[in-house]
């Protein structure tokens, strides 16, 4: 019979080589992808931070025109108040990972909002990271999920 390959026999498959080079490329696209979902997790924390320092900002405002901070808690019902100035407060981006108010009295507050990855943004050490927020004047913590909280009061 006639051959219908020039192939010897055993010359099928990969070389070792070959084999090598392919799983060093995928490594080096793992290792891409992985490294942007990072990325995107600290954008997003920066965000929350940068919106509770907004809020923060606006709370005074608030206070400047009506002489107390609002005595509403949840954050919901703060940007209910906040409508009072003029001003929108911004949203959460996900629904995972929510913002949080509570009035300690008409004079503080504490705002929070939880983070996914605190390490990449603030210190464990900073007074501003808790694992939940406590009011300055003692009390019960605010409840802004379980862990990873950035926490703001009035200074």
């Amino acid at each position: 019979m006639k051959q219908l390959s020039n192939k010897k026999r055993g010359d099928e498959g990969f070389t070792l080589i070959e084999m090598m080079i392919v799983i060093a490329i995928i490594g080096i696209l793992a290792t891409i992808v992985i490294r942007s979902f990072v990325f995107l997790s600290t954008a997003r924390d920066s965000k929350r931070v940068s919106d509770i320092r907004t809020v923060q900002n606006y709370l005074e405002l608030y206070y400047n025109a009506y002489g107390t901070y609002p005595t509403q808690n949840g954050y919901n019902n703060l940007t209910t108040a906040l409508n009072n100035i003029h001003v929108s407060a911004p949203q959460p981006v996900s629904t995972q990972y929510q913002y949080c108010y509570a009035a300690s009295s008409t004079y503080s507050y504490i705002l929070g909002a939880q983070l996914e990855n605190p390490s990449s943004l603030i210190s464990t050490s900073s007074p501003t990271y808790n694992q939940q927020c406590y009011p300055a004047s003692g009390g019960s913590a605010l409840t802004c999920g379980t862990n990873n909280v950035y926490c703001v009061s009035p200074q």
